[in-house]
């Protein structure tokens, strides 16, 4: 847990020397994951490394809670990624990309008429691609489509809008 901490302090001194040459990004959409079977929310940033192709990528999805009426469950899922992204394509109005990285996921599971809720975190990663279509110099729609291993193995498909700062 220690190393983490020092790489993600390590990381944060790379961000802010190259913060002012660097494409930043942030925004978010709708996501859904095909496994757990119900649409969600993600927010997310993106840095990219000045006269590069390579980037990182931030992200979390938080997935609308999902109940059984019938059994009287209820569960509730949030994941975390941080990818590592490279363009493979780029031109005037459009990107094309593949990532990869860590997930993190966290989910929770209640029965009704029981006080206690179960909850797991499971670590994976996932690959996946996507594209970046630049409408205006800050206006960035995006797509993209990952496979997530690790304790969901699931595919996660994300729509949205970024930012560019």
């Amino acid at each position: 847990m220690k190393q983490l901490r020092y790489l993600s302090c390590a990381l944060a001194l790379i961000f802010v020397g190259t913060y002012s040459k660097a494409q930043v990004r942030v925004g978010g959409g709708f996501t859904y994951g095909s496994k757990f079977e119900q649409p969600g929310v993600f927010a997310r940033g993106e840095f990219q490394i000045p006269n590069k192709d390579l980037g990182i990528v931030a992200s979390g999805n938080f997935y609308f809670p999902k109940k059984d009426k019938n059994l009287g469950v209820s569960s509730s899922r949030t994941a975390f990624n941080l990818d590592g992204m490279y363009t493979f394509a780029s031109n005037d109005f459009l990107d094309i990309y593949g990532l990869g990285g860590l997930n993190v996921l966290l989910s929770s599971v209640k029965i009704d008429g029981f006080d206690d809720k179960t909850s797991d975190t499971t670590l994976g990663f996932g690959v996946g691609g996507g594209i970046r279509y630049k409408l205006e110099s800050n206006l960035v729609p995006m797509a993209e489509i990952k496979y997530i291993n690790g304790g969901q193995k699931e595919l996660v498909i994300n729509i949205g809008v970024l930012f560019q700062l």
